[in-house]
């Protein structure tokens, strides 16, 4: 029962933080675009960030032991709560470098809680069916508060205008009230044993020496995350600048089809797929290149808003082709482990997807698909083989 109340208490600490995620994650970029910094600046912070957050979280799996997680996460959240603050007294001022140096360690900071929150929950609950709340009720929490930010935002609240900087401050004021509930939560990670449970990287490193098949396995996912950023690391800017669409009708289309897409992913992974998984595979990835390669062929707005939505929409379904196998087949000692360097290489990807997407941001309609359609054809012909290897391989 102890244990059920402590599991209710993390559920509720991971509403409250991905509620104030969605709040202003996606406003992001606006906000900081609103303080005269350019696309490509922007671009770069988020890189950096991603870059800066892998080797924080990697150091934290290796030398942190669990019972000193909770902490770490307690630290961090303070830390966020200041920089948020900081970055709400900064907008509009004018000073640049300070923005830019603050929302640095704002991004890292968020990406380090959330990347904290599944080893945290298995010192309660280690089951799927808790991995497979936490990230409903994570994906959920988000879309909540990324529908209360689009229905706000523009409007006045007792005469004040709800703009990109009151998101910011909404987005605060959750991340205090996960706070409040971080701080009566118990971990379960008190005692000696769990003091020195460290993970075992040359063990870890020896079973993927012998099972290969794993680095090809990060690296399509890397490429996966490369292609996708390269054209939707800045999804509201992209819709706003380049396809001159309302920063509301903007929000309410990454919305409508972010649920559409999580709605879509349980019907697809119960009957909405074909025996075959190469067949799954050309829905997944293979019919996304005829869309990018119409895009540099014709440089139509129409054809990459076509485009965007069938990546939202395919953003969830056909998830179940590799991550989830490859990281429930292997022992479960490892499991932890892979999805750790999963999440690394997806970060990695996205750091350097949004670094392309800064880079082309301003160019020519046509040219911001072609980064992902090359980088695309060479990640299809890897993943064929990847699941060619999958079937013959020994766990």
């Amino acid at each position: 029962m102890k244990n059920k109340n402590q599991e209710k208490l993390l559920y509720l600490f991971l509403s409250f933080f991905s509620i104030s995620v969605g709040v202003f994650s996606r406003y992001r970029d606006l906000w900081l675009a609103s303080n005269n910094l350019t696309t490509s600046t922007i671009a770069n912070i988020t890189s950096i960030a991603s870059v800066i957050t892998i080797l924080v979280f990697l150091f934290f799996t290796i030398k942190v032991p669990y019972n000193k997680l909770k902490t770490g996460v307690t630290i961090t959240l303070i830390l966020k709560m200041l920089t948020g603050t900081f970055l709400i007294c900064l907008n509009d001022t004018g000073y640049l470098f300070l923005i830019k140096f603050v929302m640095f360690f704002d991004i890292a900071f968020n990406q380090v809680i959330l990347s904290s929150i599944y080893p945290l929950m298995i010192s309660i609950n280690k089951s799927d069916e808790a991995y497979t709340k936490k990230t409903t009720i994570e994906e959920i929490s988000n879309k909540v508060g990324f529908l209360i930010a689009t229905i706000l935002i523009g409007k006045y609240i007792a005469s004040f205008l709800f703009d990109y900087n009151m998101c910011l401050l909404t987005s605060v004021i959750f991340i205090f009230l996960s706070f409040l509930v971080l701080l009566i939560l118990n971990d379960g990670a008190k005692n000696k044993k769990d003091a020195n449970n460290n993970f075992n990287l040359k063990k870890a490193f020896k079973y993927f020496q012998t099972h290969k098949i794993f680095y090809l396995f990060f690296i399509t996912d890397c490429m996966s995350s490369i292609i996708w950023s390269s054209i939707l690391g800045l999804p509201l800017l992209t819709l706003t600048e380049n396809l001159h669409l309302k920063t509301q009708t903007a929000s309410f289309i990454i919305l409508f089809l972010g649920i559409v897409s999580n709605l879509l992913a349980m019907k697809v992974v119960k009957k909405w797929h074909f025996q075959n998984d190469q067949i799954n595979l050309v829905f997944k990835y293979g019919l996304r290149l005829i869309l990018y390669l119409l895009v540099f062929l014709t440089g139509s707005r129409v054809l990459l808003l076509v485009t965007i939505i069938y990546l939202l929409i395919l953003d969830q379904p056909f998830s179940y082709l590799f991550g989830s196998y490859f990281i429930n087949k292997p022992p479960k000692e490892y499991s932890f482990f892979i999805t750790v360097c999963k999440y690394s290489t997806s970060l990695l990807g996205d750091a350097i997807g949004i670094f392309i997407c800064g880079l082309i941001f301003n160019l020519n309609i046509k040219y911001l698909t072609l980064p992902a359609l090359i980088i695309g054809i060479i990640h299809y012909l890897l993943l064929v083989i990847l699941f060619i290897k999958r079937e013959n391989a020994d766990y």
